[in-house]
């Protein structure tokens, strides 16, 4: 498994090369030989998981715009060919964006699992003194948090949806106490394994959040306690267990200090890079981070995608959300950046809409109507001619109907779609209709080809291509 195991060796150099975010050039300073040494390299080393993750390879722009452009929200018609196959799923396992998402997916989970133990090092040493120690919990506590969020993303593009895998080798390779060595055989794990590991992360970062007792800001730069429960609350989802979700997702508001938002200051979350009430979680940009050609923006907008026509429909002409697509061209503005760069915005990962609509869905499956109502609101009011829960389905198949279109209408453009119809099994219609009636729920990806030819025993999903939509 040459693509992960020869990550050991060049994991320092590759964060030279990342663009710019937080505070990574502290770590581009690091003697790679003293690396995770002293509490300045840890933290360095956390700055550098932030610069991992916000990569357009992975969640600056891969995983998101799977989301959309593989489901049927986005069309990508540009002539310059990007997510053109991913969006007509005519990709092959040498698929670039395939083989980004897993390459640096593997980056961030080999730093964390080196990074852990070097903390516990230091938090047993005598000459670290009682601050430093709680610098280190908190870092620790967002490694567990990342490691949790990685391999949730990785297994939800290279797996099959949770409950629906029988294969004991459908998960993703799981690294929880060392890192692979050269020449080490590996395999990947089930699904439900896959989870499980996720889950132990969740909760350890969760335990050391409660050991620092507030001493951890709740600031949207990093995957602080709300973004934590945040993810829970999405994993919860995922996974069924709908009490925890709902428990989880409003410790993840309680956190964060939920407030309402008017139409103006909603409209404005996506001309700034200063993070707004309904961020728990973004990878968060400076101005001079200008991702450009790589941008979400630019996939929008020089490389020809746009919203499908038909997404359109499910709004109503009173849902000021309208206001943040051209209906003429079909041309969706929440990445189109700041003045001073088109190419720069901050890319939510948890917003406190999703965590109501996390609520709303959890809640209307546990068969409690009015608190699924209650919670849908928060969203469904931006459409003006919702002025109370009154005017919202009464009945528990028509509410979970809304509430998917609800996560349309609100999470269009950030990545869930995708993700939501194969946990759901919802068919849809894909690449612009070419494709009708799709079971997302049975696809998976590939393992990119890099990976299974390196030699090292990497199982490959062998039917992926038995599942790929039918005209």
């Amino acid at each position: 498994m040459r693509k992960i195991l020869s990550i050991w060796i060049v994991s320092l150099l590759f964060l030279t090369s990342c663009e710019s975010y937080l505070d990574s050039e502290t770590y581009n300073k690091i003697d790679s030989g003293l690396a995770f040494k002293t509490v300045d390299d840890i933290k360095a080393a956390r700055n550098g998981l932030y610069n991992q993750l916000g990569s357009y390879r992975f969640c600056g722009k891969n995983t998101i715009a799977v989301g959309d452009f593989a489901a049927d929200i986005a069309v990508a018609d540009g002539s310059s060919g990007h997510y053109v196959a991913i969006n007509n799923y005519n990709f092959v396992e040498e698929t670039g964006e395939l083989k980004e998402m897993w390459e640096y997916g593997y980056k961030m989970i080999n730093t964390i699992t080196k990074m852990i133990p070097a903390i516990d090092v230091l938090l047993n040493d005598n000459n670290t003194t009682d601050e430093e120690k709680k610098e280190l919990k908190l870092y620790k506590a967002e490694a567990h948090g990342l490691q949790a969020l990685t391999y949730f993303y990785l297994v939800n593009i290279y797996g099959l949806p949770y409950g629906s895998d029988s294969n004991p080798h459908g998960g993703v390779v799981l690294m929880e106490d060392k890192a692979i060595l050269p020449g080490e055989d590996v395999s990947r794990s089930s699904v439900n394994e896959t989870y499980t590991a996720i889950r132990s992360n969740i909760e350890s970062s969760l335990a050391l959040f409660s050991d620092l007792a507030g001493a951890n800001e709740q600031n949207g730069y990093y995957l602080n306690e709300a973004g934590v429960n945040a993810l829970k609350a999405r994993v919860m989802l995922y996974t069924g267990d709908y009490t925890k979700a709902v428990e989880a997702a409003r410790i993840a508001l309680t956190l964060k200090g939920e407030k309402e938002m008017d139409e103006k200051a909603y409209l404005a979350i996506w001309e700034s890079l200063a993070l707004s009430d309904e961020e728990i979680f973004s990878i968060v940009k400076s101005e001079d981070d200008n991702l450009s050609s790589n941008s979400l923006n630019t996939l929008y907008g020089a490389y020809g995608g746009y919203l499908y026509s038909a997404f359109i429909d499910d709004f109503a002409l009173t849902d000021y959300r309208l206001k943040l697509i051209n209906t003429n061209n079909f041309h969706p503005s929440k990445f189109d950046g700041i003045e001073s760069s088109a190419a720069t915005s901050n890319i939510p990962i948890f917003r406190v809409s999703e965590m109501k609509l996390i609520i709303a869905e959890s809640s209307a499956k546990l068969n409690q109507i009015d608190e699924a109502k209650e919670a849908l609101f928060f969203t469904a009011k931006r459409n003006t001619a919702i002025i109370s829960i009154n005017d919202l389905p009464g009945d528990k198949e028509s509410l979970l109907e809304f509430i998917a279109k609800e996560r349309k209408r609100e999470l269009f453009q950030e990545g869930h779609r995708w993700y939501d119809t194969r946990r759901t099994g919802e068919l849809i219609s894909v690449s612009n209709g070419k494709y009708t009636n799709f079971d997302v729920r049975k696809f998976v990806y590939p393992i990119p080809a890099d990976e299974i030819n390196s030699g090292y025993k990497c199982e490959q999903n062998d039917d992926w291509h038995e599942n790929l939509p039918d005209s």
